[in-house]
């Protein structure tokens, strides 16, 4: 069996300031008893503003700029001694409140929250660079509502709201009548606890570069519960937050044991590893917005400021052992039996020395110790103490009465192998697991050898028992497997984007590209235009013209993988197959096609249109893609065509329509709602849907939605480049090289060579009567021949010894000649017929 192994951690807080006040329940308990209490205006002037909540020192080691040993030498008030405020660190992230209200509008499968539509459009502003959003977010986010309907549905208690610097921003609705359990307060709490924990997991695929397809398992661990009236907490914020995260090969499940819970879903998780039922699973937890400003009473007595004003969460992945990464030992698991007792020294005995004598260890033989590591600035005016440093008094004073150690040790016991707390009071947030970035890295460079995480709970909170719960195990160093020296990453795909002809200049095909390359650490892009300023490598072209013969050569040379452009020609026979985002559900769906033709014939381009669109959809991890013909001339014969493509054996999985009828012929309404994986159309329309669709909240101006136009398919075009607009912006440029790095991985060109071939569509061609002249470079257009045409005029230019080919520019049919035969191809073009003077 396999060792099971931590194999990375991410940690992400989120400053909620206006839910301290309207969802935090010490404050809402306050409102209800008494809504002029003088606590709920102390505790609105004691917020922190979200730049010291970044300063905070604790805040800034939970994501990693600090290290537990930094903060404990570092001047208190933690509050009055705050340090340099970077919001993402090398663990994690700290979000602001507007960008968790847009969290939880994504997480959001129901509809229940509605946004008000200048707030959405800032969000979607903002969060267009950031690497954690991809587009298709920022899609749902545009689904936005005047501030009236809003303010209607708080004002009839059918709503709570979600406020933003005091400003009423939008709403949760309930997703009941009648159930308490789906209430809208409920729905806020369980909402906050998925996105926050889907973006500490979206972290952790990001930082560790990660496939989140490789997860098999994930346990949810937080303390909320999601269910209905006949199933109070009947789950699953496990799949739930997968689904948001892209886990789809993963299935999972809850493990609720107040702030225990990590630490048995940790458990749980080594156990399926060493076991082979999975290889990967992932333990996480969100955040609890009932426990914001739980204190904030005592604290404001004291003159503190309300610090419980972030959420927390975390996220951590149990691999099957790659020879490097920590082990997580299963054969010496500490727990609290039933009949443990409750005892301090009756707990520390069962979760700390019985697992260490198992193994004939000392408690001295653990470097560190991972126990509930509060914040003692949040905990002490409160009452509670020092929580970590009482918990490692108890374990050294067992030592000392165990002959472990002197008693004139105990204060250097816990100076050594203790920790100085920094986690917010978010409950199983604090207990043992935030130590286990600090503990893997410590133990890669070889710092420490072993550390212990120790997970406690009250279950009495619960009122159905007066036990106590705990569950502890040790992370250790890898001895390391015969020839393994890193886990294995993901092989880099080097992408290629031109930078010239934007109708947004140059700065925005730019910005596209940088954000592709801090959002995906897998690939590496390469400009390819005038010198600029950037951290990406630039070869360096100054015109279009120059630039695409640059990117045909970095391709045959296979210096570049794939590359995005504009304005590119593609030889008859290929066709772009586009990637959108439709506007009523978020969903993805590929429009087959977008520019270029695969055939001269409409009728046989959309039949081979379908072929081409599944294809695509294939290399995307579709296995059986759903296809729908687009309304439009020639989709009932195309259909026709493709259900005798069926009865020669080419399986085709048909969508159906939204409306009534429910056939593959789709409407207006399917195209909105994405109702199909592969949308078959011809070019011309495929492209003015593309515009619509990337464009649709922007005016026109500007494409900020979706991926582009998409790869050039078609028979023995062996190159992958992705086609954008001129109109493209930032996010869809970063979309457009996402979109060709997959297609790279996934080697499109002999996927659509199989796709093809099963399908029986490739040509088999007889030779022509008409000789080739020697080919040569071609890069000029000429425009204007009719498509019935196109491939004839080609014919009829070789034999006046012209070497030519039939393409498909953006605008439509053209014949590419090299720039010494331009003028006299129109001349002769003119005298054939084929032209017009």
């Amino acid at each position: 069996m396999t060792n099971p192994v931590l194999r990375a951690a991410s940690y992400c807080l989120f400053h909620a300031a206006d839910m301290v006040l309207t969802h935090g329940t010490t404050l809402m308990l306050e409102r209800d008893k008494n809504p002029d209490s003088p606590l709920l205006t102390a505790a609105k002037e004691a917020l922190r503003p979200f730049e010291q909540v970044v300063a905070y020192p604790p805040n800034q080691v939970y994501i990693g700029n600090l290290t537990p040993e930094e903060l404990a030498e570092l001047p208190q008030p933690w509050y009055e001694n705050l340090v340099e405020a970077k919001r993402e660190g090398r663990f994690g992230e700290i979000f602001p409140l507007d960008e968790l209200i847009a969290m939880m509008k994504i997480a959001d499968s129901f509809d229940l929250v509605v946004l008000e539509e200048s707030f959405a459009r800032r969000l979607v502003e903002k969060l267009a660079s950031h690497p954690l959003f991809a587009p298709k977010d920022l899609a749902v986010l545009e689904k936005a509502q005047p501030l009236a309907p809003i303010t209607e549905l708080i004002g009839k208690k059918t709503a709570v709201p979600l406020e933003f610097q005091g400003a009423l921003v939008g709403c949760v609705k309930q997703a009941h009548e009648w159930d308490v359990n789906l209430k809208a307060d409920v729905m806020f709490e369980n909402l906050a606890a998925k996105a926050s924990g889907a973006w500490a997991l979206r972290h952790l695929f990001w930082k560790y570069e990660l496939d989140p397809a490789t997860v098999d398992y994930i346990i949810e661990t937080s303390e909320e519960a999601c269910g209905d009236m006949n199933q109070r907490g009947g789950g699953n914020f496990a799949k739930s937050i997968g689904e948001v995260c892209g886990c789809i090969n993963a299935t999972g499940s809850d493990t609720r044991s107040f702030c225990a819970g990590p630490s048995h879903g940790i458990v749980n998780a080594a156990a399926l590893v060493k076991a082979g039922i999975y290889k990967n699973v992932v333990v996480l937890g969100g955040g609890a917005v009932a426990k914001l400003g739980m204190n904030c009473r005592d604290h404001i007595k004291k003159g503190v400021p309300v610090l419980e004003d972030v959420l927390g969460s975390f996220a951590v992945l149990v691999s099957a052992d790659d020879g490097v990464s920590p082990i997580i030992r299963t054969d010496s698991i500490g727990r609290h039996r039933i009949g443990t007792g409750s005892s301090p020294q009756s707990v520390v005995t069962a979760l700390v020395t019985d697992p260490l004598n198992a193994l004939g260890l000392s408690i001295t033989d653990v470097d560190k110790y991972s126990v509930e590591m509060q914040n003692p600035e949040i905990t002490t005016p409160a009452g509670a103490g020092d929580v970590p440093l009482a918990n490692y008094k108890m374990i050294a004073a067992l030592g000392v009465k165990q002959g472990a150690i002197e008693r004139t040790e105990l204060d250097s016991f816990v100076q050594k192998h203790g920790l100085k707390g920094w986690a917010p009071t978010q409950g199983h947030i604090p207990s043992g697991v935030p130590y286990l970035g600090f503990a893997r890295e410590a133990i890669l460079r070889g710092a420490i050898k072993r550390a212990m995480i120790v997970g406690k709970g009250s279950l009495f909170l619960g009122r159905l028992t007066n036990l106590f719960d705990g569950v502890s195990f040790l992370l250790e160093a890898n001895p390391g497997k015969e020839g393994t020296t890193e886990p294995e990453l993901e092989a880099v795909v080097t992408v290629g984007v031109t930078l010239l002809g934007s109708e947004h200049g140059v700065e925005e095909v730019l910005r596209g590209a940088e954000l592709a390359q801090k959002r995906h650490r897998n690939i590496k892009v390469v400009a390819i235009g005038p010198k600029c300023t950037t951290s990406l490598t630039v070869v360096e072209a100054n015109t279009e013209e120059e630039q695409h013969k640059i990117m045909e050569e970095l391709l045959q040379s296979g210096k570049i993988d794939a590359c995005v452009t504009m304005h590119y020609s593609f030889p008859l026979g290929v066709t772009t197959i586009g990637r959108v985002i439709a506007p009523a559900s978020g969903r993805e769906m590929l429009i087959a096609s977008t520019t270029g033709m695969s055939a001269s014939n409409r009728t046989k381009a959309m039949h081979k249109n379908a072929v081409l669109g599944v294809a695509v959809a294939k290399a995307l991890g579709i296995e059986q893609p759903t296809v729908g013909i687009l309304n439009v001339d020639g989709a009932l014969t195309t259909e026709r065509s493709l259900r005798e493509l069926e009865k020669e054996g080419y399986t085709l999985n048909w969508a159906q329509s939204s409306r009534a009828d429910g056939q593959a012929i789709m409407r207006g309404n399917d195209v909105l709602a994405g109702s199909c994986d592969v949308l078959v159309t011809d070019s011309l329309t495929g492209n003015i849907l593309v515009k619509m669709l990337s464009a649709l909240n922007t005016g026109g101006g500007i494409e900020t939605v979706g991926y582009g136009y998409g790869p050039g398919v078609g028979e023995g075009f062996t190159s992958i480049i992705n086609i954008v607009s001129r109109a493209s912006g930032a996010p869809v440029i970063a979309g457009a090289i996402e979109f060709a790095a997959d297609m790279a991985k996934a080697n499109l060109p002999q996927v659509v060579a199989e796709e093809l071939a099963k399908a029986k569509l490739l040509e088999q061609r007889a030779p022509t009567a008409a000789q080739k002249p020697p080919a040569k470079p071609v890069d000029q257009e000429i425009t204007g021949i009719d498509v019935l045409e196109i491939e004839s005029a080609a014919e009829a230019l070789w034999k006046e010894n012209i070497y030519a080919e039939a393409g498909m520019g953006c605008t439509g049919p053209v014949i590419l000649v090299a720039p010494e035969d331009l003028e006299a191809t129109k001349r002769k073009l003119v005298e054939l017929g084929f032209l017009s003077e």
